[in-house]
């Protein structure tokens, strides 16, 4: 019982925060590479709790997170440059996770926190491609995905 409930801790507090970086580094991966500028990484939302380089976390730290770019007129004209953008945090997620499930065919690791790893990296990527409109008012990378395809979509 007391593990249970020190695995869902460490899932919320450590492993949340982590998947939420990782996944917005994902983002700004991509923004990089098409030539825009990543101006801040923030963890969580609220007030900011600190900053480190340009990565911000704020007090409620364990949910939720955003990229914030400058990007380029190529970018904001190419359907494919955004999408790879908005689809960069779960690519980055899958990943961990496929690392994770090659180290543990491949070695003889096993820890009882890997499935919630895997739990929380998941629900992480579910709640990302659902199209939706988050409580803050900014859209789920699913909602942005379908928002770039839409006809007139990149029309000035």
């Amino acid at each position: 019982m007391l593990e249970n409930l020190i695995a869902y801790a460490v899932a919320i507090f450590l492993f949340q925060p982590i998947n939420v970086l990782i996944h917005e580094y994902g983002h700004g991966f991509f923004v990089k590479i098409f030539g825009g500028r990543v101006t801040k990484i923030e963890v969580g939302i609220g007030e900011p709790l600190f900053q480190v380089g340009h990565v911000q976390v704020n007090k409620q730290f364990f949910i939720f997170g955003m990229c914030r770019y400058e990007g380029t007129p190529e970018i904001s004209k190419s359907r494919l440059k955004l999408s790879f953008i908005a689809i960069g945090g779960v690519l980055f997620n899958a990943v961990t996770i496929t690392m994770l499930i090659l180290v543990k065919v491949y070695t003889d690791h096993n820890h009882f926190l890997d499935g919630y790893y895997f739990g929380t990296t998941g629900m992480l990527i579910l709640s990302a491609l659902l199209p939706v409109t988050y409580s803050t008012g900014f859209y789920s990378d699913g909602k942005w995905l379908v928002n770039i395809w839409k006809k007139d979509s990149l029309s000035a």
